[in-house]
């Protein structure tokens, strides 16, 4: 998999990062590419490629999504003049987390937080972490699968005796703290540019 080339900003670097231009739902990721040449932002698109200035970004917003049993991915998107939205990840095409795609996407976040922070202070707004409603949904889940994962196959276990209920409830343990760990790392915040957090990014 092509990686971000050459050590020099100001020449163009490439990312063989997945891209798309809403949050909505999808079956499978096809536009890929992402770059950054002098004060342009390319990405890869279906006539082609398109860019923006980087002097247009009025935020950059970085989030981990995390699927069970297969681990977590980062996401970063950004915000432009217009209500326009492009999101980068580090996922695959059908949007399971890819190990081999995780560093070239610390390479691209680090990249153009490099670039965007040469810009005017406060022109840029820096986020991370997910909203408000989504971690009200994550408690309630956590407190769902609590109940059913780990306290009703304890309340089994010693009723029935059975230690098989004991597997069940250590698996609900895993999973649960595996949300918990998750809701940790998403904690809404705004950050300086020049120190990234490294949380958001798997």
């Amino acid at each position: 998999m092509p990686d971000a080339s050459g050590d020099d900003i100001r020449g163009r670097r490439d990312y063989a990062l997945f891209v798309r231009r809403d949050n909505g739902v999808f079956l499978k990721l096809s536009d890929e590419g992402v770059a950054i040449e002098g004060d342009r932002l390319f990405w890869s698109s279906a006539g082609g490629e398109d860019s923006r200035p980087l002097g247009e970004v009025r935020g950059v917003h970085l989030f981990v999504a995390h699927i069970a049993e297969y681990g977590d991915f980062g996401t970063c998107e950004i915000r432009f003049d217009a209500p326009s939205l492009l999101l980068v990840t580090a996922s695959s095409a059908t949007g399971f987390p890819d190990e081999e795609r995780n560093p070239v996407y610390a390479a691209f976040v680090h990249d153009l937080h490099r670039a965007l922070a040469a810009r005017p202070a406060k022109a840029v707004r820096f986020s991370a972490g997910a909203s408000e409603g989504r971690l009200r949904g994550m408690q309630i889940l956590l407190v769902i699968l609590s109940l059913f994962f780990i306290a009703l196959p304890l309340v089994l276990l010693v009723w029935s005796g059975d230690a098989r209920l004991l597997a069940g409830a250590m698996f609900g343990a895993i999973v649960v703290a595996g949300g918990y760990a998750w809701m940790q790392k998403n904690r809404p915040r705004d950050y300086d540019p020049r120190r990234v957090p490294e949380d958001m990014l798997p």
